[in-house]
């Protein structure tokens, strides 16, 4: 089957998200103390369609709130990103780290009814997830040995070698479970499932109004005993940021995904309304400018490190971000403590210092005080910080022609055509840099992908420390190797690292249990949820 690549409608990467220490909540008690209750209808307002509804070839931000509702994977992150059950009750590791056995969940069955086993799991691993899922194929495709189905109930994961973040790579983001008796023999792509999806989730698909909503409806024979709580989920699509703001304030939506920095502060002011970052752990991000280093002069560090120097991460957090950011320092995001460090090469703004590097590099001013004319492709979501750029690098006599395309031509023309001077992205920190960082600096991911090595670097030894990191199972250890991978990737300044952060959501206080579902909650939220309209449970199904 040939291989394709995946160019989602939008993703949560490119949506602006404040920082931990910028958002706030204001937590209401339940009227009746704090207890579930059941039924009602949570309209989630979602910014853009979510393209075809398959978790497991996308990792489309706006894909899996959807598809996340709707499938499991072997396991779930809690909020200190720790792995806990989902479809697997239990597992055991070997002693060489290099056997995993799961042991599935009982009574399970898909959404038409038909028996969920471990077949489902070793086929979509073996044929969809590690083919065509970026993440999955790059983190374990050189890693896994094998997959056995030695019994319904029982999956055994071979690998070649130690691989340490196994365990958080298999929730339904990286590791989603497809049916094996809808998948098995069609292409991925373009199976009919993906329009009208069955999984073993909380909700089951309902019906879908293309550019306007998806609505998902209670599973009553869900195997997590008495969830989930709502009736119906309903993802309406509403792409102004106001428009949702309003609909939040009017009752007409119960959650706001990603609302951006500039709403976030009116969002706060609401009565009624949560804002916050619990639930959100693991989408940590760092916002960067991506140079093409397959171009001249860009393949220079001394040019890179010139715009490293000519660029003010603490205006562009505080005038683009609303001060819900922070200055970043390299490629992994502050909110992964035991991998992040802040020991590294340091470029506070120093415009002499960034001219006399560009001096050095042969760019000299000419006689309009022009050394470098350039151009820089973002889509809208990047405008008010790509103004603020080109009025920074102006400074220093690098003049920028900005590209404002949409999202799917600026994704295509960076990481499928690799047709650009200038680009960036807002790429999310998964749980663990082995399935975040990795995919964007090492020499085998410079592929033609989305989100993946667009700029062209390449440093073997970065690689060869992703590879030992990966393989060390003692996490302090591999601390210090992933602290090295920072300072050789941020001394190198393959990317300018601009301003690091999580970003909150904002829902109505009328619904609970959003944060309950663990560090991904946006991907996974809906089997917590409750309306403190709602009432005692309904009657179970026959």
């Amino acid at each position: 089957m040939r291989r394709r690549s995946v160019i989602p409608s939008f993703l949560l990467f490119c949506i602006l998200a404040a920082a931990c220490s910028g958002a706030t909540e204001k937590p209401a008690a339940a009227p009746d103390g704090g207890q579930p209750k059941y039924g009602g209808t949570l309209v989630v307002a979602s910014p853009g369609d979510p393209g075809p509804l398959n978790p497991a070839i996308t990792t489309s931000g706006l894909t899996h709130p959807v598809t996340g509702q709707m499938f499991n994977g072997l396991v779930r992150l809690d909020r200190d990103l720790k792995p806990q059950p989902d479809l697997a009750k239990s597992w055991d590791v070997s002693g060489d780290q290099k056997t995993y056995t799961f042991r599935l969940q009982e009574g399970v069955r898909w959404h038409d009814g038909r028996p969920f086993t471990s077949d489902d799991v070793k086929f979509s691993f073996e044929q969809v997830l590690v083919k065509f899922s970026q993440r999955t194929q790059a983190a374990l495709g050189p890693v896994l040995d094998s997959i056995a189905a030695p019994d319904p109930n029982t999956v055994v994961f071979k690998l070649k070698r130690p691989y340490a973040p196994l365990l958080e790579l298999l929730d339904e983001d990286n590791g989603a479970i497809l049916p094996k008796h809808l998948y098995e023999g069609t292409d991925p792509f373009t199976n009919p499932a993906n329009a009208k999806p069955v999984g073993t989730g909380p909700f089951k698909f309902d019906s879908a109004l293309p550019g306007d909503r998806i609505t998902l409806v209670r599973n009553p024979d869900y195997f997590k005993k008495g969830e989930p709580y709502l009736d119906s989920v309903v993802f309406r699509i509403i792409a102004a940021p106001p428009q949702a703001m309003q609909a939040l304030q009017a009752g007409e939506a119960g959650l706001i995904l990603f609302p951006i920095p500039p709403l976030v502060d009116q969002l706060r002011k609401l009565p009624g309304v949560v804002v916050t970052e619990k639930g959100r752990e693991g989408f940590a991000r760092v916002i960067r400018l991506i140079p093409n280093l397959r171009r001249k002069p860009f393949d220079d560090v001394r040019v890179r490190q010139a715009i490293a120097y000519a660029v003010d991460r603490d205006f562009i957090a505080k005038t683009a971000y609303a001060g819900q950011f922070q200055p970043a320092t390299g490629p992994i995001s502050r909110g992964l403590p035991w991998a992040y460090t802040g020991d590294v090469k340091k470029y506070p703004r120093d415009l002499e210092k960034a001219k006399a590097l560009l001096d050095e590099a042969g760019l000299k001013p000419g006689a309009d005080g022009v050394r470098l004319r350039t151009s820089f492709i973002f889509d809208q979501s990047f405008a008010a910080a790509a103004d603020l750029l080109k009025q920074q690098l102006a400074e220093v006599g690098i003049a920028v022609d900005q590209q404002l395309t949409d999202f799917s031509g600026w994704v295509k023309k960076l990481y499928i055509d690799w047709d650009f001077d200038l680009g960036y992205s807002q790429l999310t920190d998964p749980p663990d840099p082995d399935f975040g960082a990795k995919s964007v600096f090492t020499c085998t991911s410079i592929v033609k992908v989305p989100f993946v090595n667009g700029g062209g670097y390449c440093n073997p030894k970065v690689d060869d420390l992703f590879i030992q990191a990966a393989a060390e199972t003692d996490r302090d250890k591999r601390a210090k190797l992933y602290r090295d991978v920072q300072q050789l990737i941020v001394e190198d300044q393959p990317q300018i690292f601009l301003v690091d952060g999580i970003g909150p959501w904002a829902y109505s206080d009328r619904f609970r249990g959003f944060e309950d579902a663990g560090a991904k909650a946006p991907y996974y939220f809906a089997h917590t949820v409750w309306d403190t309209r709602g009432g005692p449970a309904p009657k179970p199904s026959k």
